[in-house]
């Protein structure tokens, strides 16, 4: 596993949880360009090969577009992490990296492409009760907060979704977060759900996918993955895994 992740992707999975820090929505206005009223038409491509080394992500354009379709449209894959202990179905499979974030620990970290056409972050935060209605989020917003006052988010989210999940019901988020570290200002397309995974402790898994002036795009996998793919990962392990990377 590798170090990887810009500044602001760390800044956005680390925050999925703004939305319920704040007792209304923020709106981001004016921080990206807006995109053209009818996006180019783009062949679905996957990334080249990851060669798993350090980046710090890549740019827009053509590459990241069609980078975007193909996660869109691409067969769920079974992907699990380093300790066998989940499963995330996660489109084009095959493609993605595993990885770890720089400066933050994770159960498992996923990017698509060297370029980080998109990031997957799964992390653990203890509980009383796994099962207490709204323990997860309480224990994550905790987890967050000091990230959230570093990165100075902006955000802009849908109302949250419940799915059924393992005879529980999930919580699932889908946001716009705009994050501005260093004078640098990046903004994704995120979703992320709280299981109630072990005793005394939860699974926090979230999608960061940078727009790169493709905001329907982005949003597009974001919502695929609100859909599709966090309502159906499998926890496969009994106890709380005992490795953090």
């Amino acid at each position: 596993m590798r170090s990887v992740a810009t500044i602001g992707t760390i800044g956005t999975l680390a925050t999925l949880a703004l939305p319920a820090l704040a007792a209304a929505p923020l709106i981001c206005s004016g921080c990206s360009a807006a995109p053209p009223a009818h996006p180019q038409l783009v062949a679905p491509a996957p990334p080249p090969k990851d060669d798993g080394k350090p980046a710090e992500g890549g740019e827009g354009g053509a590459a990241h577009a069609a980078a975007l379709e193909q996660l869109k449209i691409a067969p769920l894959g079974a992907r699990a992490d380093r300790q066998e202990s989940l499963r995330v179905p996660l489109p084009d499979g095959g493609s993605w990296m595993r990885v770890k974030f720089w400066g933050m620990k994770s159960l498992v970290g996923f990017r698509y492409g060297k370029d980080h056409h998109a990031i997957v972050g799964g992390f653990v935060v203890h509980v009383d009760d796994e099962n207490a209605p709204g323990a997860c989020g309480k224990a994550f917003e905790q987890w967050a907060q000091p990230y959230v006052d570093a990165f100075e988010v902006v955000i802009e989210h849908e109302p949250p979704r419940a799915v059924p999940w393992n005879g529980k019901i999930v919580d699932i988020d889908a946001l716009v977060a705009t994050t501005a570290t260093l004078g640098v200002r990046d903004q994704y397309a995120a979703a992320y759900a709280t299981y109630p995974a072990w005793k005394g402790s939860c699974l926090v898994l979230g999608v960061a996918v940078p727009v790169r002036n493709e905001i329907d795009r982005a949003k597009a996998v974001r919502d695929r993955f609100a859909t599709e793919v966090l309502p159906n990962v499998q926890v496969t392990a009994s106890e709380e895994p005992k490795e953090m990377y």
